[in-house]
């Protein structure tokens, strides 16, 4: 299937035939649902966009057997005029800024740049593209090259706004090829300075080992050491990647200012994000309509991007992530999340504290407020909100008094769960990454490949410890190909290629977050992935409810050199089998599928009940 251009104003839809799933129960006990069901009747509605026309759309069966659509609309361009600029020595963000609001004020336009390298002196943010509605920037052939690490293009309080075939990158890389020779590093290309701040090596490949240096990093030495013996868990002449920056902005960032989700149909088109010393695309908050076609993330060579390739924080929905290349990431290459804030109610229930750094409330927002296990215990609507305390704490009053069923802990804003968005034909590899984090309603994952990542391809969840996601609710992740990843090395969970679990905050065993005993995802269709060659196992579903698994196909699960089977992750092995029906646990039946026996319901797997 080709990239639909931005003038392609027909409907292009994928429709995944209907599955009715079965009310079975996997393992007794079930855990009660009455609050799952209800949160999510409310998040995964409406289903369809509620807009129309010229752009982008997208439709499916939904695992429930409804549709759901998705719509990002194209800038509304014609009889607009189109301004042309050439590369330019010295800082070319003074034309590029001038350009800009002339478009700005003739109310939208074509800005397009000439093929040529273009720098940008300033920043961060190198370039703001701040209230621009109907807007075109076409940079086919062109290259910004920003002189400082952080934000490169800010986008905020813009409208139906496109990038189409622009490259951007950095003067310096963030992240450089290396090998470890004789307890130093020596460098691929050019040695960093003397002294710069080191703050991740990591070996390449799903096997390679790690060290992570922490907020302040490790100065290098003359000579590329980083002092005592820390490179001596590396093998003598290991490729490894070095990270020399710490979650610095992202090469293209999307964020409107006065938590206020204002931006809305904004469309990356055949874009190259070369390298980035924070993350590639970066979405902190925005309104419905995202889309991120036919583009690259990361290039061959050493350099790369330093955290995450792809990540929404906060937006209300609409996305479409489709045909894009992502290779060489060094933390997720595609992370769907939406907020969690703290939450603490005021006597009466007519006030809150809200808190957290994602806390984007404003009034007339609707919140669901849920209890330290993330069950809905209520909801409520903004009157007011005051201004942030010393600790980040919003006070704020509601409409109305609201009554809980129970202690009320965190809250999520209706307006920013990330509904209804399409991960389609995507190719993620060679990154030190998961392939796709899903946390959100009315999703669908199809026909993506995985290979070489250092941890497994797949998640659906929501985490408290994190303060991320609404739950993976009425998801179909289907026809994927994942073939040699790796395995992830957190304690007490139970891993595999495709991992459905919910997280609670605190310690739990190991002193890890603990897995939520009652679901957080329902209403899944997990349907002919092909799996092999991988680090772990291949499904493993814990924390969910309402999950049909049919015609996946597991060959050569739980790969890992010199490593324990998968279920050891579990404190004692011989006691968590002991408590399973022998077909429950993979290693029993050989099939690497694990469906957890005391936090799942209605699970049914090609056709049966059960695991």
């Amino acid at each position: 299937m080709s990239v639909a251009s931005l003038s392609d104003a027909g409907p292009k839809r994928f429709v995944l035939p209907a599955v009715a799933l079965a009310v079975a129960t996997c393992c007794t006990p079930a855990p009660s649902q009455s609050a799952t069901a209800d949160w999510v009747s409310l998040a995964t509605a409406p289903r369809t966009s509620p807009v129309d026309g010229d752009g982008l759309h997208r439709e499916w069966t939904g695992a429930d057997g409804q549709p759901v659509s998705l719509t990002v609309l194209a800038p509304r361009v014609a009889g607009r005029p189109t301004i042309t600029l050439r590369p330019a020595d010295g800082d070319n963000a003074p034309a590029i800024t001038a350009a800009l609001a002339k478009l700005r004020a003739s109310g939208g336009g074509t800005l397009r740049l000439a093929p040529g390298s273009y720098p940008i002196s300033g920043g961060p943010p190198a370039l703001p593209l701040d209230r621009l509605t109907d807007v075109l920037v076409d940079g086919t052939g062109a290259q910004l090259v920003f002189a400082n690490w952080g934000d490169g293009i800010l986008i905020s309080n813009a409208a139906r706004l496109a990038i189409r075939g622009l490259s951007v990158g950095y003067a310096r890389p963030p992240v450089v090829a290396a090998q470890v020779r004789g307890g130093a590093l020596a460098f691929a290309g050019p040695t960093p300075p003397p002294g710069a701040p080191v703050f991740q090596v990591t070996g390449t490949g799903p096997g390679g080992a790690r060290m992570l240096l922490g907020r302040q990093g490790r100065a290098l030495q003359a000579d590329g050491a980083l002092g005592g013996n820390a490179l001596g868990g590396f093998a003598p002449g290991a490729p490894v990647r070095v990270k020399l920056s710490y979650y610095k902005g992202g090469a293209i960032r999307i964020f409107d200012p006065d938590d206020k989700p204002v931006s809305h149909d904004i469309t990356l088109d055949g874009v190259t994000v070369r390298d980035s010393a924070g993350a590639g695309v970066v979405v902190d908050l925005m309104g419905r309509g995202l889309a991120v076609i036919g583009s690259q993330f990361g290039t061959d060579g050493g350099a790369g991007i330093a955290y995450d390739a792809l990540h929404v924080t906060a937006a209300t929905g609409d996305i479409l992530v489709e045909h894009n290349q992502f290779a060489g990431s060094g933390d997720d290459a595609i992370n769907l999340a939406s907020p969690i804030f703290d939450a603490q109610m005021g006597p009466g229930g007519r006030t809150a504290l809200i808190g957290g750094n994602t806390a984007h409330i404003y009034p007339g927002a609707r919140l669901a407020l849920f209890d330290a296990g993330l069950q809905l215990v209520g909801t409520a609507q903004i009157a007011g909100r005051s201004p942030r305390d010393g600790q980040g704490r919003m006070p704020t009053e509601f409409t109305a008094p609201v009554s809980t069923s129970g202690v009320v802990r965190y809250a999520r804003n209706m307006d920013l769960l990330g509904q209804r968005y399409a991960v389609v034909d995507n190719q993620v590899a060679d990154c030190v990454c998961h392939g796709v984090l899903a946390q959100n309603p009315d999703g669908l994952i199809r026909d993506n490949s995985f290979s070489g990542l250092r941890y497994n391809a797949i998640r659906l969840l929501t985490s408290a410890m994190w303060k991320e996601g609404a739950g993976a609710l009425n998801v179909v992740v289907a026809d994927n190909r994942v073939q040699g990843t790796g395995a992830d090395e957190r304690g007490g969970m139970v891993w595999a290629a495709i991992t459905v679990f919910g997280e609670l905050a605190g310690n739990g065993a190991g002193g890890q977050a603990p897995i939520a005993p009652t679901p957080l995802n329902a209403r899944l269709l997990i349907r002919d992935n092909q799996i092999a060659e991988v680090g772990q196992g291949c499904i493993s579903v814990s924390s969910a409810t309402d999950v049909t698994l049919d015609g996946n196909r597991c060959t050569g699960f739980d790969r890992r050199a010199a490593r324990t089977p998968m279920l050891m992750e579990r404190a004692s092995m011989a006691a968590w089998l002991a408590r399973l029906p022998a077909k429950s646990a993979y290693l029993a039946r050989g099939d690497g599928v694990w469906i957890d026996p005391t936090t799942t319901s209605a699970v049914t797997r090609d056709g049966a009940a059960g695991g």
